[in-house]
């Protein structure tokens, strides 16, 4: 009977220290699963706003193509006028 008590008592002791690991195990998935969760939203937004940039990138790599257009008529019509004046 004594034999049978002290074994019932650590079977009890190590259930109870069981558990307890499992809801601190527990408890970091949870927190782990909140994270991923906040962090999944951030890349979500960062998504989008890389999106925004790349369509602002092209669309200021337009504007600076067509400007440059614009500047080498401009310089070749402002240089032949130069040329007559010299």
């Amino acid at each position: 009977k004594a034999y049978c008590d002290e074994q019932m008592e650590k079977t009890e002791a190590k259930k109870a220290e069981v558990e307890h690991d499992v809801e601190k195990v527990s408890g970091k998935i949870d927190q782990a699963d909140a994270r991923s969760a906040e962090l999944k939203e951030e890349i979500q937004e960062l998504e989008g706003e890389l999106a925004a940039l790349t369509r602002e990138q092209a669309e200021m790599d337009k504007v600076r193509f067509e400007t440059h257009a614009e500047f080498v008529t401009a310089k070749a019509e402002l240089e032949q006028g130069l040329e007559g004046v010299r």
